[in-house]
């Protein structure tokens, strides 16, 4: 039996230039940076009755499961897609378990594609554990299987981990360049970023397909908005290599204003309402984590604030997610049977 487990991330600038409709015109480039929350695999070989086996599990939904004769029968489109780009086919049992339920704007959906993938190779001895072929089979399955209005980003910190610059090039190949984790950032990610759930869930492709449309269609101010977003990626990443870690507040609270300019669907009441609650408690800015429309609030807050912000949130019925760095992306382990 394979377990394999890929982490989840949170973008701290750039976050929307991977989409092919922005990054097939100019590079797009994201900051990112991959959590100790995982999205874990279980890939089990011998089903004596031939037929494939997908359960699921996370912290809000106890679980539910399905099988088929044939893995291409499945109604999960992942794991169909999976199991159908990696040639298994039947006599499989996958289960799955998250830290965090679908529609976060972790990067659960490119975790949980990683990880499976990795999973699934290791149990058929094809494969292996090539990062960039693991991001990039499994950005496919999504991009090309499914046809999700998506980019790479999430696939490519779900098999690298760490602190990264991911920049998405118009011929659609990715550099990703490996950011120094200093003690000083580790400092302010462990003291001063705070993550909330708004608890709100959504599928990021619908809510991402709106700004492709856009994008595509070159929509008025569109592009525009998207030039000031990459352009935050660049400060942060001149920042970063200076250590300036301070820096992460202002490029937080520019990426809230430039990104609620998107679409009037990137935010909700209860969002403002919350991002409202946070500034008026201890935090110094803030913004909304993945496609938008729900999902979890990043902060950073402000020395000596940080219970205050937590009771005040906890009173709103905003949960905490507590979180440090995963320094390593996808890994699995083997277990003989």
């Amino acid at each position: 039996m394979i377990v394999a487990k890929a982490p989840l991330r949170v973008s701290l600038a750039g976050g929307g230039t991977d989409l092919p409709s922005y990054s097939g015109l100019r590079t797009g480039l994201v900051i990112s940076l991959a959590i100790d929350r995982w999205v874990c695999v279980a890939a089990h070989p011998g089903v004596s009755d031939g037929t494939a086996r997908i359960g699921f599990a996370d912290l809000e939904d106890p679980g539910n499961a399905e099988s088929a004769t044939d893995a291409d029968l499945l109604q999960n489109p992942f794991a169909r897609a999976v199991l159908s780009r990696s040639g298994a086919g039947g006599g499989v049992r996958i289960g799955t378990f998250s830290d965090v339920p679908s529609g976060s704007g972790l990067g659960g959906s490119g975790a949980f594609t990683v990880a499976m993938l990795h999973a699934v190779r290791r149990m058929d001895g094809i494969g292996g554990d090539d990062p960039v072929s693991l991001a990039e089979d499994a950005s496919a399955v999504e991009m090309i299987d499914l046809r999700r209005p998506v980019g790479k980003h999430d696939h490519y910190m779900a098999a690298f981990g760490g602190l990264r610059a991911l920049a998405f090039e118009p011929e659609g190949r990715v550099r990703q360049t490996p950011l120094p984790i200093t003690d000083r950032l580790r400092s302010y990610v462990a003291d001063r970023l705070l993550l909330f759930s708004t608890g709100v869930s959504r599928d990021a492709g619908r809510m991402l397909a709106a700004q492709d449309r856009l994008t595509r269609a070159r929509g008025p101010g569109v592009l525009r908005r998207l030039d000031s977003i990459r352009a935050l990626a660049d400060t942060l990443l001149d920042e970063l290599r200076e250590d300036r870690v301070e820096s992460i507040g202002h490029v937080l609270a520019e990426h809230w204003l430039a990104k609620s300019r998107l679409s009037e669907t990137v935010s909700l009441p209860r969002i403002d309402e919350l991002h409202r609650l946070a500034l008026d408690s201890g935090a110094e800015a803030g913004k909304l984590l993945g496609a938008g429309g729900g999902g979890f609030l990043l902060f950073s807050c402000r020395q000596g604030e940080q219970e205050r912000l937590r009771k005040a949130m906890s009173a709103a019925g905003s949960r905490e997610l507590e979180f440090s760095i995963a320094d390593t992306g996808t890994t699995a382990v083997e277990f003989p049977l």
